[in-house]
């Protein structure tokens, strides 16, 4: 075997290994991104999640500030204007 062919064959062997060498971190770019993907996904369900659970809080904080500001007489004045206005609607039971 000459020289020049032996050279050949190294650097054909050598371009094979950097070929399949970018593959390799191709793969593990396309890997990584998958993941962030994932987590990114995650985060977001978790702060939608978070989100909600918040609102809730604070309808609740604000419907019983709302209520416990209530006199005994406000009380049953909202308590007959609301038995008025449902009185007059016809309520049909199933």
């Amino acid at each position: 075997m000459g020289r020049n062919k032996a050279r050949r064959l190294r650097e054909k062997g050598k371009a094979n290994a950097d070929y399949a060498a970018q593959h390799e971190v191709a793969a593990s770019f396309r890997l990584l991104a998958e993941q962030n993907a994932h987590e990114a996904e995650e985060r977001k369900c978790r702060h939608e999640e978070r989100a909600k659970q918040i609102q809730e809080e604070m309808d609740d904080k604000n419907m019983e500030r709302n209520t416990s500001d209530y006199t005994p007489m406000s009380k049953a004045y909202f308590d007959r204007k609301k038995k008025r206005n449902y009185g007059s609607a016809a309520i049909v039971y199933l």
